[in-house]
């Protein structure tokens, strides 16, 4: 599916808030809210737009301590174990298989830092084909869901019959 700049902003004001109604999107468009709610049913179907979510605070909730964990894992089979023990443990918020020196890139929320610590010797490093790790903590998080400068990179494909394009 080719974006055009209707469905780039569409894109964009859901990314910045998920719960924009679907009339105030087409207010600022210039369009019907059915021309809005027809291109998120096809930015849906054609897996572009993967859903919608909340985002928490989870600093708010008790959960200060943010960290990323570089994981070394066996080879083979043993990566699958690695997902399955991790999905497993309430404290990680995300894991990406990675290239390079570490196979996992994990995601973490910890109270304080002495239950990182716990988190990290006796949960992540027990898990099967745990090999070893590399914890960076989460000092400020100046830059946080920059989806809509990446969307504006996104141009439209050149419509043949405008001679501008």
């Amino acid at each position: 599916m080719t974006l055009d700049a209707t469905d780039r902003f569409i894109l964009s004001a859901l990314a910045r808030n998920a719960r924009s109604s679907l009339q105030d999107i087409a207010s600022q468009l210039g369009v019907s809210r059915a021309t809005v709610h027809e291109r998120i049913k096809k930015l849906t179907q054609s897996g572009i737009l993967k859903g919608f979510q909340a985002v928490i605070d989870w600093p708010s909730l008790g959960y200060p301590v943010m960290a990323w964990v570089a994981l070394q894992t066996e080879q083979g089979d043993q990566a699958y174990n690695v997902l399955d023990d991790l999905a497993k443990i309430p404290e990680v918020d995300s894991a990406y298989m990675v290239t390079g020196r570490f196979d996992c890139l994990v995601k973490v929320w910890a109270e304080d830092h002495e239950s990182l610590q716990r988190l990290l010797f006796d949960k992540l490093g027990r898990i099967r084909g745990f090999r070893r790790a590399e914890t960076m903590v989460v000092l400020s998080t100046p830059l946080q869901h920059h989806t809509p400068n990446l969307l504006a990179q996104l141009s439209p494909a050149p419509n043949p019959l405008d001679p501008d394009t």
